[in-house]
């Protein structure tokens, strides 16, 4: 560990990797730790990487509004993959779908005049604190297009994979032996304490926590983090009180068809008895 300062600090860490900004921030600022996380997740030798660019930079700290930030980050690797990397925290209902459509917008990605064979692999990694699929949890999982008789890959250029940080429990040997765990451990941890063992044996993952450490005194990256929370606040708020009216109208609508079913019948019986109204 080389910041003296980082390796006396102590308790909570205010904002973590968790955090999708904070993420992105420290991807942007260290691109050795870029390349370390994607040699782990697709489990390749930093020696086959050649070259590794996000596409997507923002200018971190800048005045824009936080909503015209993009926050999943396009990487280029090696000149013929594309990966869209993403860190999700909040549950998704819609994950399965979301995750496609980034899938196939990273893959359509010829112009005119290139050939279908010049197409790039594409590669979608969503890093998640939730459990897509509750009755079959998984830490990492890759998904590809397969027959579903013999199990022949339809391609190797279209990949979804997902790493699940609430499952850290049940990484398997092959996820450790490329220290997905490590990493995931260090995605979510809490305090400085936490996060130090973590990373005192990788100098990789050393890396990573000396950049995030950095960046949490930093005043901008501060703010924007911060407000990357408000937002996820007022998201999960209105989509709580969006349920309620919902829940309330589809209320008054059963009401309303009693009413109209027990009026319907009341006619009846007053109709069946000469009776006016």
């Amino acid at each position: 560990m080389k910041n003296y300062a980082f390796k006396q600090a102590t308790g909570t860490i205010d904002f973590t990797l968790t955090n999708d900004y904070m993420f992105r921030a420290v991807l942007e600022r260290n691109q050795k730790v870029l390349k370390a996380l994607i040699c782990s997740l697709l489990h390749l030798e930093p020696s086959i990487i050649r070259s590794v660019e996000i596409t997507n930079p923002i200018t971190l700290g800048d005045c824009k509004e936080d909503k015209d930030f993009i926050l999943d980050i396009h990487v280029a690797l090696n000149d013929d993959t594309d990966i869209n990397l993403e860190m999700q925290v909040k549950r998704q209902s819609y994950w399965t779908e979301r995750s496609l459509s980034y899938l196939c917008r990273t893959f359509d990605r010829l112009t005119e005049g290139e050939n279908y064979d010049e197409a790039k692999a594409a590669i979608h990694i969503g890093i998640l604190d939730f459990t897509p699929f509750p009755a079959i949890p998984e830490f990492y999982a890759s998904h590809k297009l397969m027959n579903v008789k013999n199990h022949h890959i339809y391609s190797s250029k279209f990949i979804l994979n997902v790493l699940d940080l609430t499952q850290i429990d049940i990484a398997t040997e092959e996820d450790k032996a490329y220290r997905i765990d490590y990493w995931a451990r260090l995605f979510k941890a809490q305090t400085w304490e936490d996060i130090k063992m973590v990373a005192e044996k990788d100098e990789n993952l050393c890396e990573a926590s000396e950049s995030l450490y950095m960046l949490n005194t930093d005043d901008i990256t501060r703010q924007k983090c911060r407000a990357r929370q408000e937002q996820l606040i007022r998201e999960e708020k209105m989509k709580r009180k969006i349920n309620t009216l919902t829940s309330e109208n589809a209320t008054l609508t059963y009401e309303n068809e009693t009413l109209t079913q027990e009026n319907e019948a009341l006619k009846k019986l007053l109709e069946a008895n000469n009776i006016s109204y």
